[in-house]
């Protein structure tokens, strides 16, 4: 079988790994528009379920991206200059060009025919399978949008994603009020040297600020000020080392009543979004691509295997699609509680906008705002991330 992977992101070049690993006869090609190590971002984020499954799908590459990224561990909620409030949970941040990096040499050393700076014209296309990880914007899916049934739509909020040398170990979430309202920020180390730095904002905010007629270096100045607490006198960054540079974005939710047409499959981006509040986009692109290389290598036939493809993956993709709607209200909703909140209180909202918590988590969350309890949580969630280490290598 020909497998072409239209787009060189994680969907792309995982699918590429994983069809590689089941059927090492197959060709397989990646073609990816842009030249290598060029790439959109800075971190993100993944947990310790995603390393479970990369680990089964191929421990070469899992360990290279465990090996790859930072722990961080904890979760800060700091509004204005007030004192900050603490939150449990742990999880694991990577540099996407460094996951694209490891990918890409992955591939290649499975004998995957990785081709970057190569648009997706013509008889290059031509395959058993073509696979679209091309994004959220992708122009495959874009082509047969009334086949897909595609759907997008727009977020209500402004977001640009930068980077800072500021290191955020316990990921952050800041508040800051303006005289045109409020912006807060996502934020979270990937790297011994950088931290991802997402900020996102009401579209009143944005206009209110100029955002809308600013240039981008005079954009980084006026946020490096209203985040001055946050950032500790660190500037901001808006293009990681070779990608391009960063703009404000509304996040478009996409969504397909159908995941294939024909010869094409959609994954990643290119089938679903979801809201980068839950930080789970790179994770279920990945499963996507376990799941099709899966079905396709078991199905009787390629219409079968993608329609069971599809099935399986929008089964597990709807509680993450309830948590990112959620998630996503939650900030459209509370900025405007901000005011003389108990931050405690929000901070407690806050760790259940995904999905409600059993009263005894709010109890532990009191007495997280303590130190020797915050430690204890560290020490318990490190352990946790040990013995899930030490499983992984004995099952693999």
């Amino acid at each position: 079988m020909r497998i072409t992977c239209v787009g060189g992101g994680p969907a792309g070049l995982y699918t590429a790994v994983s069809a590689k690993l089941r059927n090492p006869a197959d060709e397989v090609v990646v073609l990816e528009r842009n030249p290598a190590g060029v790439t959109q971002g800075w971190g993100v984020v993944f947990w310790d379920d995603l390393l479970d499954a990369l680990h089964r799908n191929d421990p070469p590459s899992a360990r290279a991206v465990r090996d790859a990224a930072v722990v961080w561990d904890g979760q800060l909620l700091r509004v204005g200059d007030r004192p900050p409030v603490y939150l449990g949970g742990s999880g694991y941040a990577v540099g996407r060009h460094a996951l694209l990096a490891i990918l890409a040499a992955r591939a290649r050393d499975l004998g995957v025919d990785v081709r970057f700076g190569s648009p997706a014209d013509g008889d290059d296309v031509a395959a058993d399978l073509v696979v679209a990880a091309d994004g959220a914007g992708s122009r495959l899916r874009t082509e047969r949008a009334d086949a897909f049934g595609t759907e997008v739509l727009p977020g209500r909020h402004k977001y640009i994603w930068l980077g800072t040398r500021r290191l955020f170990p316990t990921f952050t979430f800041g508040f800051v009020e303006t005289a045109a309202g409020w912006l807060w920020c996502h934020a979270y180390q990937f790297d011994p040297a950088t931290s991802t730095f997402i900020v996102e904002c009401p579209t009143s905010t944005w206009a209110g600020l100029g955002f809308d007629r600013m240039e981008l270096p005079d954009c980084l100045r006026t946020l490096e000020s209203c985040f001055a607490g946050q950032l500790d006198g660190h500037e901001l960054m808006a293009g990681a080392p070779g990608s391009g540079s960063a703009s404000w974005l509304n996040f478009r939710r996409v969504g397909n009543r159908r995941w294939s047409d024909g010869d094409v499959a959609l994954v990643g981006d290119a089938a679903h979004t979801t809201h980068f509040a839950i930080g789970s986009g790179t994770a279920l692109a990945m499963l996507d691509a376990i799941s099709l290389a899966d079905h396709v290598n078991a199905g009787p036939d390629l219409g079968t295997a993608l329609r069971a493809y599809e099935d399986e993956r929008k089964a597990a993709l709807r509680p993450f699609a309830e948590e990112a709607d959620r998630s996503t209200a939650w900030f459209e909703q509370s900025v405007g509680r901000l005011p003389g909140t108990d931050d405690v209180q929000l901070a407690w909202s806050l760790w259940q906008r995904r999905t409600s918590a059993p009263r005894w988590r709010y109890y532990l969350h009191l007495g997280t705002q303590h130190a020797p309890v915050r430690r204890a949580r560290m020490l318990a969630s490190s352990a946790r991330r040990a013995v899930r280490a030490r499983r992984r290598e004995l099952l693999t």
